[in-house]
């Protein structure tokens, strides 16, 4: 009775303990060790002391039991174990290396004494003290021997935790490569960890400064509570970018989409709050041709700020494909009246009510270039494009606005009639429908209703003449994605893709490389595999991309020559529109150019038991195709 009861009360402090409620917790476990003195109890309770703070007190409990002389204790792996995790924390490192090596001794004996008896329903459950065994070598910032103790029992490895602990210890003694594969192993664990893969990949290459990272995962909770933190001063933000998990969570917006706003501040955040090490990053950003112009300027600004380059200074970055000096300036936006500016607008309305549209537009383009933000000007001048055609720099100062006054009803209205003149309706009507029209003159909501008008004119329309050839991109469409969802591993080889393509695109890709397509299918494909066995012939194709497929190649690259089809559309853009017969029409997408060639194929591959597409580079053209684009 007295044995039941024990357990009860240790399975509620079980609970206690996950739900962080550590004085319940001990109050459980110590009465159960009341009724029956057994020494997991007698762990858990040493273990919630150690997670409440109280490293002597959770000691205290478990010494009597791990001492050598005090033999036949009944003491396990998890006690020697939790021992050494005890005594790290309390700057015993000796001691800990002692408990730590009995844990060592004690696991392995046990587990040859499970073998001998033939307790095989045991052997589960013993084999989960490899974690804590592992976690107290990572206490002790011990990398190679968590490593070590990986490797020493990867077959009795039952918990994920296993991998990422053997993970953070190959990043943190260098060896990239593996530490991506185990991350990459239990990728859809947590959402950082395929970040993680990707971001072994970068500093193997280069592209990202290595640094140390630590063996606490920490939860999102976690993470957005030091978001919180993070605005509340320039000391908090710096303590939270030294952070390993807070760094790698910032660089995750990065390797989603270098080109968003939150890669923009993570970059500044990263660089301007990262000592020594984000410095490192700042300058190598500048210097990578991968990454975007917006994020490269986002890496500038804050290394002016931090006093490593100086403003007006030109700064070397490689950028749209070539090195170049590139002159930072911070330029304060005018957000007060200005009298004097208000004169100049008013005269450039002049101008242009006069029909002097050119000189409108250079005088306000004058007042832009002086560096003299003042919205007002810049609405006008973004107004005064549209009226010329120029809607590409008329969407540049679009967007600079909306940055400054997001929700101005003037901003948003033209911003809906730029949409509207660049032939995309749905856009238009998202922004007009941002407008608060609470507290508008009745003129303003009038040129409302007329905007309201021509957006629906214009969307009638376009269903109008494009039905009939929606149902024929539909058709084409579907007949390329039932391609994309045949079976393809990560590792796959050119001759495995090749059997994925339709017939015509064999034919497709041979005209492309200057090839006489062959008659029969299997005759294409081996054209086309010992076409892309010659390197100078590879050589060739490559030099013959545009930047952009190019940088795609790269970008699969440096994450071991494969990724989620998700993460590369969300960088380069889909497939949508590339159509099906690609003999006659070639693709648009730098995926499809790529895919149309045969040297990036997709599929469906199952990763963790999940089944997800994929974008990978042949097997066999990975290490030429580093080594040629390695050279441009």
């Amino acid at each position: 009775m007295k044995v039941k009861k024990a357990e009860e009360l240790v399975q509620k402090g079980k609970e206690f303990l996950d739900a962080g409620d550590f004085q319940a917790a001990r109050k459980a476990f110590a009465q159960a060790l009341e009724l029956d003195e057994a020494i997991p109890t007698r762990n858990n309770l040493a273990l919630a002391y150690f997670m409440a703070g109280e490293p002597l007190r959770a000691l205290e409990a478990l010494e009597p039991y791990v001492e050598p002389e005090n033999e036949n204790t009944g003491a396990n792996p998890f006690s020697y174990a939790l021992a050494a995790r005890i005594h790290c924390s309390l700057d015993q490192k000796d001691q800990a290396r002692r408990r730590l090596q009995q844990a060592v001794r004690s696991f392995e004996d046990g587990l040859s004494e499970l073998r001998r008896t033939g307790l095989r329903q045991d052997l589960n459950f013993f084999r989960e003290y490899t974690v804590i065994i592992m976690r107290a070598a990572a206490d002790l910032q011990d990398h190679r021997l968590v490593f070590d103790l990986y490797r020493r029992w990867e077959s009795h490895h039952v918990s994920w935790e296993n991998k990422f602990l053997a993970a953070v210890a190959c990043f943190n003694i260098g060896r990239y490569k593996r530490a991506a594969s185990l991350w990459s192993s239990i990728s859809g664990v947590h959402k950082l960890f395929e970040c993680m893969q990707q971001l072994a990949f970068m500093i193997e290459r280069g592209v990202i400064p290595p640094f140390e990272m630590s063996y606490e995962l920490e939860s999102d909770d976690k993470l957005q509570e030091m978001v919180k933190e993070a605005g509340a001063s320039e000391e908090a933000r710096r303590q939270c970018v030294q952070n390993s998990f807070f760094r790698v969570a910032l660089l995750s917006m990065i390797l989603q989409d270098d080109s968003s706003k939150s890669a923009i501040l993570a970059i500044y955040s990263l660089v301007q709050y990262g000592g020594e090490w984000g410095e490192k990053l700042g300058r190598q950003v500048l210097e990578y041709p991968g990454f975007s112009p917006a994020l490269k300027l986002a890496a500038a600004e804050a290394l002016v700020a931090r006093g490593v380059l100086r403003e007006g200074e030109p700064v070397p970055m490689f950028i749209e494909g070539e090195h170049r000096l590139v002159e930072i300036k911070k330029t304060p936006v005018i957000l007060e009246p200005d009298e004097e500016l208000d004169k100049i607008v008013d005269r450039a309305i002049r101008l242009r009510d006069n029909g002097q549209t050119e000189e409108a537009t250079a005088l306000l383009q004058d007042l832009y270039r002086e560096g003299k933000l003042y919205p007002r000007a810049l609405m006008t001048l973004a107004n005064l494009l549209r009226h010329k055609g120029e809607l590409e720099e008329a969407l540049q100062l679009m967007e600079m606005l909306e940055e400054i006054a997001p929700e101005e009803p003037a901003l948003l209205f033209n911003f809906a009639g730029l949409m509207l003149q660049m032939g995309e309706p749905r856009r238009a009507r998202e922004y007009l429908e941002r407008i608060d029209s609470r507290g508008l003159d009745s003129e303003f909501r009038q040129k409302m209703k007329g905007l309201e008008k021509d957006i629906e004119l214009a969307e009638a329309t376009s269903l109008l003449f494009c039905d009939t050839e929606h149902l024929i991109n539909k058709y084409v469409e579907e007949q390329r994605m039932k391609i994309e969802e045949k079976p393809l591993p990560p590792d796959a080889t050119l001759a495995r893709g090749l059997k994925n393509m339709p017939a015509h695109w064999l034919e497709g890709a041979c005209l492309v490389y200057g090839l006489d397509p062959a008659r029969r299918r299997r005759e294409r494909e081996e054209q086309l595999k010992e076409f892309l066995a010659g390197y100078e012939n590879l050589e060739e194709a490559v030099r013959e991309l545009v930047e952009e497929e190019r940088e795609l190649l790269r970008y699969l690259l440096q994450r071991g020559g494969w990724s989620r089809l998700n993460a590369v559309t969300r960088k380069f853009g889909s497939m949508e529109g590339d159509g099906f017969f690609w003999q006659e029409y070639d693709p648009e997408s730098p995926l499809g150019v790529l895919w149309s060639q045969a040297l990036v194929m997709v599929g469906r591959a199952t990763l963790d038991g999940r089944s997800c597409k994929i974008a990978a580079i042949p097997l066999e053209l990975r290490e030429p195709l580093e080594r040629i684009l390695g050279n441009m």
